[in-house]
């Protein structure tokens, strides 16, 4: 029998206190370690002991311990699931795991690094029979060989999977959904677990429903990969519904939520429904899309960050209705930082004459990257103006707000024989480095 690791959860307001004894298989144990965390002044989490094989601790603390806590428990405890089922950094791999790294590194093309840190999942993995059949099976579904790779860094549990159980029968479902080989291959390699799902084809076919395409499923994966997890009737069934039915939001932007901040369409209903009252507070109605901009960004502040920023800009000299108003119209304000807001302010009302209500009308501005946007961008206005190119009343806002290939076309490149080395000047300035000396004089 090897050593025994206890994990003690003592909840201040619960009369539990659950003692797990989870005996470990492992013949060494690293140095013990005490931690004590506070997760919430309610919550403590005691782990006491730590050893190697914490994949197997996590396990038996999913399974055993937390059916048995209260639901406002269960919430805290997630981050000692998180804590046991990942990986620990700068660690030599055990003798049980040396298998699973040279397997990774050899068979799957992974970086030593990454190798160690993967095979803590597939540490039970001891000869390569099981890998090597789920490995020839992948290339003859035609998965390619940069995504398995990706694969078995992000999660290499599939290594481990049955062939004809799990794997053929969701290849199988994916390809009666209409995915081409090179869409499972994509699919694979951004969500590797998803052969774990019984409910694979029902959950895909939800989410292509709700973004309207495979193609566009697989670009919302990119940004939130754990969709496919979620479960649908808790949380994102009745958010979708919550925004048709009272808030009026299409099905167009309810898709643009998803794709933009998957998290947001789950987070759990109650919460979701506070954030949607907290957009309505700062002035934003739905169905408008500003609405979904600004719940996007909203949900991912909390309340008194979003009152700290509103004061800020109150500060800067604007009136409580016109900050409610500059919100309204770009809610991405609230996601800058109350110093990054007051450079760019500093810098438009004085060094380059804008008024406030300039700013109003043209909030984007505040938006933009001071360093990579604005300033590069006022030095070739400038220097166009200098020149007489442009006229002196020629607004700075119409001048920033272009996307870089239609402002290189219209303001750099046409005059570059007339205003020499002005494209050099704006590529300088937006790399941050000092232009060289131009001649601002009329000619």
């Amino acid at each position: 029998m090897g050593p025994t690791v206890i994990l003690t959860l003592v909840f201040s307001s619960d009369t539990e206190c659950v003692q797990l004894f989870l005996s470990l298989t492992q013949s060494q144990c690293h140095t013990s370690t005490s931690i004590a965390q506070q997760l919430q002044p309610r919550t403590q989490i005691l782990i006491k002991t730590l050893a190697p094989a914490k994949g197997n601790a996590m396990l038996l603390f999913r399974k055993t311990l937390t059916p048995r806590l209260s639901p406002w428990a269960t919430l805290f405890t997630s981050s000692v699931y998180r804590f046991l089922s990942a990986p620990t950094l700068h660690e030599t791999p055990s003798p049980t795991s040396q298998f699973a790294v040279q397997y990774l590194i050899g068979s799957c093309g992974l970086p030593s690094d990454k190798a160690i840190r993967a095979s803590r999942y597939i540490s039970h993995i001891k000869c390569p029979d099981k890998p090597d059949s789920v490995l020839s099976y992948m290339r003859q579904a035609g998965i390619a060989e940069p995504h398995i790779g990706a694969a078995a860094c992000r999660d290499p549990r599939f290594l481990g999977l049955h062939v004809e159980k799990c794997l053929k029968p969701r290849i199988s479902e994916l390809e009666e959904i209409g995915f081409s080989p090179s869409e499972i291959s994509l699919l694979f390699s951004l969500c590797p677990n998803m052969f774990l799902y019984t409910k694979l084809k029902q959950k895909v076919q939800f989410w292509i429903g709700i973004l309207g395409s495979v193609e566009k499923l697989l670009s919302a994966f990119k940004v939130g990969n754990y969709l496919l997890g979620v479960n649908l009737d808790n949380a994102v069934i009745p958010n979708i519904a919550f925004l048709k039915e009272q808030c009026g939001l299409s099905a167009r932007q309810i898709a643009q939520l998803v794709k933009s901040s998957p998290r947001r369409i789950t987070s759990k209903p109650e919460v979701f429904k506070m954030d949607v009252k907290r957009v309505k507070e700062l002035g934003i109605s739905p169905p408008s899309n500003t609405f979904v901009y600004a719940l996007i960004v909203v949900g991912g502040l909390n309340q008194s960050t979003v009152n700290a920023r509103f004061c800020h800009l109150k500060s800067l000299g604007l009136s409580h209705e016109e900050v409610t108003l500059l919100i309204t119209k770009c809610p991405s304000v609230l996601d800058k930082t109350e110093k990054n807001i007051g450079q760019k302010m500093e810098f438009l009302l004085k060094q380059m004459g804008c008024s406030k209500i300039d700013v109003i009308r043209n909030p984007s501005l505040l938006t933009y990257s001071l360093e990579k946007r604005l300033i590069p961008r006022s030095l070739v206005l400038k220097l166009l103006k200098s020149k007489g190119i442009l006229a002196a009343s020629n607004a700075f806002a119409s001048f920033t707000n272009l996307n870089e290939k239609r402002f290189l076309e219209k303001y750099v490149l046409p005059y570059e024989e007339t205003v020499p080395g002005l494209h050099q000047t704006y590529i300088d300035a937006c790399a941050g480095k000092t232009p060289v000396a131009l001649d601002f004089q009329s000619s």
